[in-house]
C-alpha cells in the first residue's frame, strides 16, 4: 500500500469518527461499577469534576456490595491503596471522600447517593455523546434505555428509536431537557402505554418542585389527561446527568389525551406521508388565515380529535407546520394533527376564531353565529386551567405552552382547556424588569389582569366567568392548595404537601446541585434564594400568600 493511500484511509477514518458515524469512535468511560462489572447501560462512571477529582453518584436502591469495578482495558485503577481490576467487588466504596488513581490522574472521589423513593433512568446513545443532539434540538440519536424503579428492579430494558433534546428557551440551558421515544410503545411506571417520554431538567427552577406542584394540583382537582409524572436520577453514557422530572408527553394517545386520532386516521387514508403534500396558505402569520397542507383524502369525520397550543409569538407560526393567527392576533399551533389538511384547519380554525368572537364580546356571545362561549368551549375546564395559571402566577400563562384539545363530535362538541404543561416560570421564579411588579407580587391577579386581547383576560371580565371559579374555588381547589401549604391533611394519596415532596427528594437534590451549581438568582430581578431549603422556604411562602389573596378575591367574587 503506498503512502498516499494510507494517508487517504486514515483521514477518511478521523472524519468518520468526527460524524459519529460508529459508535466505537467515542470513547468510553475508564472505570465504571455495574452489577457484574461489564460495560452494561446502567453501568455507572465517575463523574470528573471541574476542578480536581472525582464524583460518583448513586442511585438511592444501589448496595455497593451487588456491584462490581469495571475497568477499561490498558487503564490501571487504584482505590485508596488497593489495585482493582474487572469483576472485583465494589463492596469498599462508601460515603465520604477517598483518594483514587485512574491511568496518571490522582484525585479525590467523593460518594453521594440519591433519594430512596426515585426510580433511574439510565440512557447510551449509539455514539457514546450527547454533542450533536444537544447542537440542535432538530437533531436526533438512536439507543437504548434501561430503567430501575425505586427498589432497583427493571421495569424497563430495549431500544430507543431515539433521543433529542426539547424547548425553547431550555436549549440555553446547561441542563437539558430531552424526549426519548421507544421503538415499541410500553407502560413505564404504571402511566400507561406508550412510545415516547419526557426528561425535564427544571435547571430553572431551583426549588425543583414547581412543575411536579401543578401538576399534582391540577391532576388533583379534575383536570382530565395531567401528565403522570415522577422524580428521577438520568443517567446518559454511564455518566450522571441529574434530578429530572421523567413524564408523559403531552400528545393524542389512548393513555395520554384519549380522543380520537385524526392524524392517524388521515395517514391511513394517503399514499404519501402527510409532509410530503404542498403547504397551502399563508407563509407568514397573517390575521385570520392559517397555513396547511394540500392533502387529498380527509377522513369522513374531520371533527376530532385535534390537539392546539396557544402562543402569542407569531415566530411560531413560522416554526410550526400547521398554524393560525386569529383575528386578534393569537397564534394557534395545531400539534396533532401535526401536518393538517386545508379542510382540517378550516374546521378547527373557524371553531378556535368562534370562541375567540365570543369572549371578546361583551355579551359573551360570537356576533357570527349567534352562539355564548359556554355553547363552544367546557368552560368548567377552561376555568380550571385558568385557575392553575393564576394560583402558580406563571409568567407564560397568558403567551405560551396553553393547550386545548377538541375530541369528535360525537364524543362532545365542545372545545376543552388541558393538559396543563410547563410551570418553572412560576411562584416568583422568574420575571423581566418590566413586568417585576406585577409577577413577583402575590397578592396580584397576573393572569386575570393581563393583556386584553389574552383569552383569560378576556373569559375573566365576564361575571358568569368569574362565578364559575368563585365556586370551583370553594367546591374543589381551595381545600387542594390547603394540602400544598400543609394547613390541611391529604385525604388520599393523590396530592402530598411541599414539605413531604421535599423530603423525597432532598438527596437528590444535593447530587444535583453538585452536578449543575447554580447561580444565586433565578434572573436578572427574580431572587429565590441561593440554597435549596431557602428556595423551599420562598416558595411555601409566595404559594401561602397567594392562597389568602385568592380566598379573599375568589371568595368574594371580584
Amino acid at each position: 500500500m503506498n503512502r498516499n493511500l494510507r494517508v487517504a484511509i486514515m483521514l477518511i477514518g478521523i472524519l468518520l469518527c468526527s460524524l459519529l458515524v460508529f459508535p466505537a469512535c467515542a470513547a468510553g468511560p475508564d472505570v465504571w461499577i455495574s452489577p457484574d462489572g461489564s460495560l452494561t447501560a446502567d453501568a455507572i462512571t465517575f463523574n470528573k469534576n471541574e476542578g480536581k477529582g472525582y464524583t460518583l453518584y448513586l442511585p438511592g436502591y444501589i448496595k455497593t456490595e451487588n456491584m462490581k469495578f469495571g475497568v477499561a482495558d490498558g487503564v490501571s485503577f487504584t482505590y485508596g491503596s488497593r489495585k482493582i481490576k474487572t469483576g472485583d467487588s465494589a463492596e469498599i466504596i462508601k460515603p465520604g471522600s477517598t483518594q483514587i488513581k485512574i491511568g496518571k490522574q490522582k484525585g479525590s472521589l467523593t460518594v453521594m447517593r440519591g433519594s430512596a423513593e426515585l426510580p433511574a433512568v439510565f440512557v447510551t446513545t449509539e455514539s457514546g455523546s450527547l454533542k450533536r443532539i444537544e447542537s440542535n434540538k432538530a437533531n436526533r440519536e438512536a439507543g437504548r434505555l434501561v430503567l430501575r424503579g425505586p427498589d432497583g428492579e427493571t421495569q424497563y430494558d430495549g431500544a430507543l428509536e431515539h433521543i433529542k433534546c426539547r424547548g425553547n428557551s431550555s436549549m440555553t440551558f446547561t441542563k437539558k431537557n430531552y424526549q426519548i421515544k421507544l421503538e415499541n410503545a410500553a407502560d413505564l411506571l404504571g402511566m400507561g402505554k406508550a412510545k415516547k417520554w419526557i426528561l425535564t431538567g427544571n435547571y430553572r427552577d431551583k426549588s425543583y418542585l414547581r412543575n411536579q406542584i401543578m401538576l399534582d394540583l391540577a391532576s388533583a382537582i379534575g383536570l382530565n389527561y395531567t401528565p403522570e409524572h415522577t422524580p428521577a436520577e438520568l443517567y446518559i453514557n454511564h455518566e450522571y446527568r441529574g434530578l429530572y422530572l421523567f413524564s408523559e408527553k403531552v400528545e393524542i394517545d389512548k393513555d395520554r389525551v384519549a380522543i380520537s386520532n385524526l392524524e392517524s386516521a388521515t395517514k391511513k387514508l394517503n399514499d404519501k406521508a402527510l409532509d410530503q403534500y404542498k403547504i397551502v396558505g399563508k407563509k407568514k402569520s397573517t390575521k385570520g388565515s392559517f397555513k396547511a397542507y394540500e392533502i387529498p383524502v380527509d377522513p369522513e369525520d374531520i371533527t376530532g380529535g385535534y390537539l392546539v397550543e396557544y402562543e402569542s409569538y407569531p415566530a411560531r407560526y413560522k416554526q410550526e407546520a400547521s398554524a393560525y393567527t386569529t383575528k386578534k392576533g393569537s397564534i394557534l399551533v395545531v400539534k396533532s394533527p401535526e401536518y393538517a389538511s386545508a379542510a382540517q384547519m378550516r374546521y378547527i380554525s373557524s371553531l378556535f376564531q368562534s370562541f375567540e368572537n365570543a369572549i371578546m364580546a361583551d355579551n359573551g356571545t360570537d356576533p357570527e353565529t349567534g352562539k355564548h362561549y359556554s355553547e363552544i368551549a367546557d368552560v368548567e375546564s377552561v376555568a380550571l386551567k385558568y385557575m392553575i395559571e393564576e394560583i402558580s402566577e406563571n409568567y407564560d400563562g397568558n403567551s405560551s405552552s396553553q393547550y386545548f384539545y377538541k375530541p369528535a363530535d360525537s364524543a362532545s362538541e365542545k372545545l376543552y382547556a388541558g393538559p396543563v404543561w410547563d410551570y418553572d416560570s412560576t411562584f416568583g421564579s422568574y420575571a423581566a424588569k418590566h413586568n417585576a411588579k406585577y409577577v413577583l407580587n402575590p397578592a396580584h391577579l397576573w393572569i386575570a389582569k393581563g393583556d386584553r386581547m389574552a383569552w383569560y383576560p378576556a373569559l375573566y371580565r365576564h361575571q358568569d366567568f368569574r362565578d364559575l371559579v368563585s365556586r370551583l374555588w370553594e367546591e374543589r381547589v381551595k381545600e387542594k392548595v390547603e394540602i400544598l401549604l400543609g394547613i390541611r391533611e391529604a385525604d388520599s394519596d393523590d396530592l402530598r404537601s411541599i414539605d413531604q415532596m421535599k423530603k423525597a427528594i432532598q438527596d437528590s437534590v444535593a447530587m444535583d446541585r453538585k452536578r449543575w451549581p447554580r447561580p444565586e438568582t433565578s434572573s436578572t430581578v427574580a431572587q429565590t434564594g441561593g440554597s435549596f431549603e431557602a428556595n423551599i422556604s420562598f416558595l411555601k411562602d409566595f404559594l401561602g400568600k397567594r392562597y389568602e389573596f385568592l380566598n379573599a378575591t375568589w371568595v368574594s367574587g371580584k
